[in-house]
């Protein structure tokens, strides 16, 4: 018979993922209400050159990304609810990550085309077979390209290169943007508990990651400077993790069709 405090427990936990899915879901139709006006306006203005003040021109671009930053929010809500909810086990196993690495800048790339960035990928080996949770790895790069793509600016250029070891490797995401506030990078770095920034953007991206690569026995170090921000991670060739996500269960989160959607409503509000 269930201890009644569990059922207890699991219930508040229930009411509380349905109350926050509720809360983004409820987020999502005002905001493509905003973002679909703000389109009509830009496309008004570059129909018709000057038709808009400076001042006027300003507040429609401020309208258009804050209400980006809103739905980047509302997803990244739900998904740091998931992470820090309930335990969960990570499923380790094989992947040759060149190829997979490969294929993940490939679904990110015309997203980055799009917002006039231009994404490379290079790896200093053909082949790299390592054991790791492949949903959760996806996750982990995906938040960091489309991390890099949106904050390192238009016009601006994002790389991921592969650095092979003998029984670790590194893998370096940067960008050649504004680049991330010393604070934040510093609080990321040294663990501390989440608390959003008082900067543009939360933050809370990176933050899920850092908690991902923890779960995955991965280390992540993040450098920020006016020149760009680099994330780099250190991954183990075999797996060295401690085999439970202190979180909700990521591994069965994404398939590939649930990461290109993601990929796509990412950027879909920022063209």
């Amino acid at each position: 018979m269930d201890d009644p405090k569990t059922v207890q427990d699991q219930d508040a936990q229930r009411r509380e993922q349905a109350f926050l899915s509720g809360f983004c879901q409820d987020m999502e139709s005002p905001l493509n209400v905003i973002l679909t006006g703000a389109e009509f306006l830009a496309e008004a203005a570059h129909r018709s050159p000057g038709c808009y003040t400076p001042q006027q021109e300003h507040a429609l671009q401020s309208i258009q990304d804050s209400a980006a930053v809103l739905g980047r929010m509302a997803e990244n809500i739900l998904d740091a609810y998931q992470c820090l909810s309930a335990g969960a086990a990570v499923r380790p196993q094989a992947v040759e990550l060149v190829s997979h690495l490969e294929r993940l800048a490939q679904l990110v790339a015309p997203c980055a085309a799009r917002q006039g960035v231009a994404l490379a990928f290079s790896a200093g080996a053909q082949s790299l077979a390592v054991m790791t949770d492949r949903i959760l790895a996806d996750r982990v790069v995906l938040n960091l390209l489309s991390n890099a793509v949106y904050h390192g600016g238009a016009r601006g250029h994002v790389w991921m290169e592969l650095e092979p070891g003998e029984d670790k490797h590194l893998l370096r995401v940067r960008d050649d943007g504004p680049g991330l506030p010393a604070a934040l990078a510093d609080r990321l770095n040294s663990e501390q508990p989440f608390s959003p920034p008082s900067t543009r953007g939360s933050g809370l991206g990176l933050y899920l990651c850092r908690e991902f690569c923890k779960a995955l026995g991965w280390h992540m170090y993040i450098t920020g400077s006016p020149q760009g921000t680099s994330v780099e991670l250190t991954i183990p060739s075999g797996w060295d993790a401690a085999g439970e996500l202190h979180s909700s269960p990521v591994s069965a989160m994404l398939e590939a069709d649930d990461m290109r959607r993601m990929v796509q409503r990412e950027f879909a509000q920022q063209k």
